[in-house]
């Protein structure tokens, strides 16, 4: 079986850049774009696969254009149906050069008894908990048209986790930026259906994986790590 490290690229969002320096050896790199010139960068760059995705291109609407990105966090199979005996995908932002330290750390240690991955740990102090990452969140301009959304979603997933005995204070905020799925867990489909479920009705990411961390525990491997040191990025191209 392989494992496999996915990003994606689509508007022109980001720099066609090279996988990153520090990827663990073991994982096969997939680019998910939409143009013929990215297509031409990421295998002069060194990509292992390269897909391209056209049916997209008419999308001009911000949210729709991130519903679409939640899409392909939610289901690379579908997005890319061509990988080969495919076991563990992680997902990543394309905009990486360099990965924090210990990412390779974080994707050793998944096991097949989860079947989906994520990592928490990056806010520390009082922004790493639920109800400051809403507050920030709804303060953050480029999210505008969904802060009605997070707002209603986030007193919705206290509720719940309150209704089944989590405290959610003790929930460490996950990181959207780095997940991995293992597409052969029965609980995969699931899992993935409930996280495009709730993109579709707030697109904040973080905030979703946190709920989902604490109420699936026995099927979400949480990696929590309190040193995201190492890790280099480029700015976007524009803001989403």
């Amino acid at each position: 079986m392989n494992d496999y490290f996915l990003v994606k690229n689509l508007f022109n969002y980001e720099k066609v850049v090279a996988p990153p320096k520090n990827l663990p050896t073991h994982l096969k790199t997939v680019y998910v774009t939409d143009t013929l010139e990215n297509v031409t960068l990421a295998k002069e760059l060194g990509w292992n696969y390269i897909k391209r995705v056209t049916q997209y291109e008419h999308i001009v609407d911000p949210i729709e254009r991130r519903r679409l990105i939640a899409f392909i966090n939610s289901y690379p199979l579908k997005t890319v149906p061509e990988l080969e005996n495919p076991r563990y995908v992680f997902i990543c932002d394309s905009n990486i050069d360099s990965l924090w330290l210990n990412y390779e750390k974080f994707v050793n240690s998944c096991e097949d008894k989860y079947a989906l991955f994520v990592t928490s740990g990056f806010f520390q102090g009082d922004r790493d908990n639920l109800e400051i990452e809403c507050q920030h969140s709804c303060g953050t301009p480029r999210w505008s048209y969904n802060h009605k959304e997070i707002r209603e979603s986030t007193d919705r997933y206290k509720l719940i986790l309150e209704d089944n005995k989590i405290n959610y204070n003790e929930l460490s905020i996950v990181s959207a930026k780095y997940i991995g799925w293992n597409v052969q867990h029965p609980m995969f489909e699931k899992l993935s259906d409930i996280l495009f479920d709730e993109y579709n009705q707030n697109i904040q990411g973080n905030i979703i994986l946190t709920y989902m961390s604490g109420l699936y525990s026995e099927f979400i491997y949480n990696y929590y790590d309190n040193d995201y040191s190492g890790g280099k990025v480029n700015k976007h191209n524009f803001q989403s």
